[in-house]
């Protein structure tokens, strides 16, 4: 080689070395600076990924909240809300999935301890259900736990207008409005039509009916959060109470699921109390935080799991109310006790019938009607967000129940599910065990409790960037 030719290549060699060390050298002055900023609380180290630890903490306080004090479509409404807020919040610091509420607040160097705090924290505040809870201490206990700094003052201005927003895009969604249209509906005259069914005193039956639509805006004037309508995920109509399959249901609830002479055996007597918390959300919320447990998820992922399974029971509750109202389907207490004129020979009365547990201290059976089942579809609505969300069926949850139903003594009812199919499924026949639906074996074949949950998952908090299809299990 020429000397010239030589030199030159040297030259470029060199020029090249001393250019990747001064990368080199750069990107390590970066990495530390980074470093130093995180600890000195103006950035996060790494502001994509947070452990899911402060997702878990508010989940629970939320659920500490809603427990007790409000019926289960406004816990559901809350919870959704809740975790909406906080789910808003973390993506707003790395936009992951689609953004709910708060869709153009980037605040990458938020702390998402922070926000996720703040999020939950002035979403109870802003709803109003802080009560006598010692709220501002959880928030101030949370924050301590964070470096002071740039970043953690960002956190809490992300989290707070997170809240705002979703509070915000609900504040019309119909469940304050007033509704014109009488809130007392009529009882049925043919039979298979709702009747009003007996009340309770400290959950002891009486012999007082009393006709009352409860919750009278879901299903009609609530907006929904995903559907095109409260009516799009109606199901097919009921059983016809003069067919065989009608008997069949009739004669398994009349017999299982009866106050006096039922003939259940141990495990569905015990499957039936495990499921008689009506507080479905604060419940059901166990089951995601139980299948949570031992998986490796970051704050992302959790506030996602969330976000979608209370929404998928908000959701739930519209359909359920909007079907419920449609078929106006009467409940076993008032199938039993009116069979004989059901036109059905192979149904026979019982005037004095009860089912075996009442659904709450002011009623016995749960005052709606009864087609489709409220509890077994949020339920089954739970089940299916879980089931979407992992990409399996398989699972592995202990849990005992959390009745404060009279019906339950110690010691309590514990299970252990390996499916979330299984959870469904105890679900449903808990429901005819206890005496308050017919199993309607149509509708479980159809899986109409599957249909909100799926939409749930399919056009709302999507990943924001997927690679192959635009659906992303987590």
């Amino acid at each position: 080689m020429q000397p010239t030719k030589l030199s030159t290549v040297l030259v470029i060699l060199f020029s090249i070395t001393a250019l990747w060390s001064c990368k080199k050298e750069a990107a390590t002055k970066s990495l530390l600076a980074d470093e130093q900023a995180a600890v000195s609380g103006k950035k996060p180290l790494d502001p994509g990924f947070a452990e899911n630890d402060m997702v878990m903490y508010w989940n629970d306080k939320a659920a500490t909240v809603l427990k007790d004090g409000i019926n289960q479509p406004t816990r559901a409404r809350l919870f959704a809300i809740i975790q909406i807020a906080v789910y808003d919040a973390l993506n707003n610091i790395k936009p992951k999935y689609q953004r709910y509420a708060l869709l153009n607040e980037r605040t990458q160097f938020a702390s998402p301890d922070a926000a996720v705090a703040s999020a939950a924290y002035w979403a109870i505040k802003g709803l109003n259900k802080q009560g006598s809870f010692p709220v501002d201490t959880w928030y101030n206990e949370s924050l301590a736990t964070i470096p002071d700094g740039e970043s953690k003052e960002l956190g809490k201005t992300l989290g707070r207008h997170a809240a705002e927003a979703i509070i915000a895009n609900r504040a019309n969604d119909g469940f304050s409005q007033t509704v014109l249209n009488s809130t007392t509906p009529p009882n049925g005259v043919n039979p298979g039509e709702y009747r009003s069914t007996l009340t309770a005193v400290n959950w002891q039956p009486t012999k007082t009916q009393f006709a009352f639509r409860i919750y009278y805006n879901w299903g009609t004037v609530v907006k929904p959060y995903v559907a095109e309508s409260n009516s799009q995920f109606r199901p097919q109509g009921p059983l016809a109470i003069n067919s065989n399959e009608y008997a069949n249901d009739f004669n398994e609830v009349k017999s299982k699921g009866a106050r006096v002479g039922g003939t259940r055996t141990e495990e569905e007597d015990k499957a039936g109390k495990f499921w008689t918390d009506t507080r479905s959300s604060f419940f059901l919320n166990l089951f995601v935080r139980k299948s949570i447990e031992n998986k490796k998820l970051d704050a992302w992922k959790t506030a996602r799991l969330f976000a979608l399974m209370h929404v998928s029971v908000a959701e739930t509750i519209n359909s359920l109310f909007d079907a419920a109202y449609y078929y106006y389907y009467w409940r076993p207490e008032t199938a039993i006790r009116l069979a004989a004129s059901d036109a059905n020979n192979n149904t026979q009365a019982d005037p004095d019938w009860l089912p075996v547990a009442s659904e709450g201290g002011p009623t016995v059976s749960p005052p709606l009607p009864g087609y489709p089942s409220s509890f077994a579809s949020f339920g089954g609505a739970t089940a299916e967000t879980l089931r979407l969300f992992f990409g399996t069926d398989e699972t592995s949850i202990d849990i005992t129940t959390t009745s404060i139903n009279p019906v339950v003594t110690e010691p309590r009812p514990s299970y252990h599910f390996s499916s979330f199919s299984e959870i469904a499924s105890s679900n449903l026949n808990a429901m005819i065990y206890n005496g308050w639906v017919l199993k309607n074996r149509r509708l479980k074949e159809k899986k109409w409790e599957s249909k909100v949950p799926v939409k749930v998952f399919l056009l709302l908090l999507r990943k924001k960037y997927p690679k192959i299809h635009p659906i992303s299990i987590i």
